[in-house]
């Protein structure tokens, strides 16, 4: 990585206050969305605003820690499923299961770190996937969960039965949890899963406790994917197998790569445009998934950082210029 010298600091500090105006600027659009768009249109918002935190919370794991997960997925299924099944079969209150989900998902994380960070790259990346396939076959298999067909109903409190409210509340805590992981990854903690990331080697001879960090950076990816799936139940008030299901964790993989994994809202924004172009494909094209490929591969090596990559460099320029 090149420093940045004293010459670019101006640069840097003006991209800085850039970005954080249209972060902003997008968070107000998104806020009044309820008032231009037609309920199929919010609801397509809406999904796309749960899965920047499901798609940012995976990518705590690949962006800054180096970790390509493929079991993350299976979080994102606990968390609808433990209010699903709550309100199936103990009748709780919404709101507490609700609470319960992030805290469910980091216990499952936590088990399942504990197994799979024995590992390296690709055989870490396999575990991960054989861990939610084992989920996923468990969860197909128990009728106490529903089944193949899950389990669906009128699982949502009364003030969340208004697709504006439920909006709202999506965008409200989807905004809360992308600023407590901004947080950790502007943390001591975030920045030497960074230096994890570069050089695994000279972390460790540095003295970094590098299995307790990238357990520990596991969990809190668990938490909020679990989290977002919590907020698929707002969204469909349903949780079924398929959300453990290890295709499912390609998809943040996806609005990372397409958004930028080395930026933290990159993800973000890649799960806005996947969610709306995937519809515009499925409408248009025969075969969605083959030219969804061609655009993903012109992506990755036309800007390897992602758009958000892409409109980082033009923004350096112009303010250089300027």
């Amino acid at each position: 990585m090149t420093p940045v010298t004293a010459k670019g600091r101006p640069v840097v500090r003006a991209l800085a206050g850039h970005a954080l105006i249209a972060t902003a600027l997008i968070v107000a659009v998104l806020a009044v969305a309820p008032a231009v768009l037609s309920v199929t249109a919010l609801l397509n918002v809406q999904s796309a605003i749960g899965l920047a935190l499901f798609a940012c919370a995976t990518n705590l794991l690949i962006g800054y820690g180096g970790l390509v997960s493929f079991g993350q997925g299976a979080f994102y299924g606990i968390g609808a499923y433990v209010v699903a099944l709550a309100w199936l079969h103990l009748h709780a209150s919404f709101w507490i299961s609700f609470a319960c989900a992030p805290v469910v998902g980091a216990a499952a994380a936590l088990a399942a770190g504990l197994l799979a960070l024995r590992t390296r790259r690709l055989y870490f990346a396999l575990l991960t996937v054989a861990v939610s396939q084992l989920l996923y076959v468990v969860v197909q298999q128990l009728q106490f969960a529903g089944g193949a067909n899950g389990v669906f109903g009128a699982m949502l409190p009364g003030f969340l039965t208004s697709s504006d409210n439920a909006y709202w509340f999506t965008l409200a805590v989807t905004v809360v949890g992308l600023l407590a992981l901004w947080q950790v990854t502007r943390s001591p903690f975030g920045l030497t899963l960074r230096a994890i990331r570069e050089n695994r080697e000279r972390a460790e001879a540095l003295g970094v406790n590098v299995f307790r960090h990238q357990l520990l950076a596991f969990v809190i990816s668990g938490a909020f994917c679990a989290l977002a799936g919590a907020l698929f139940v707002v969204y469909d008030q349903s949780a079924n197998p398929d959300l453990l299901n290890w295709t499912e964790s390609g998809y943040p993989i996806f609005m990372a790569v397409i958004g930028g994994q080395f930026t933290f809202l990159g993800p973000a924004l890649g799960a806005l445009v996947y969610e709306q172009a995937r519809d515009v494909l499925l409408v248009n094209f025969t075969d969605s998934q083959l030219v969804f490929g061609g655009v993903l591969l012109v992506i990755m090596l036309a800007a390897p950082d992602g758009l958000v990559g892409l409109l980082g460099r033009g923004g350096r320029e112009l303010v250089a210029r300027r």
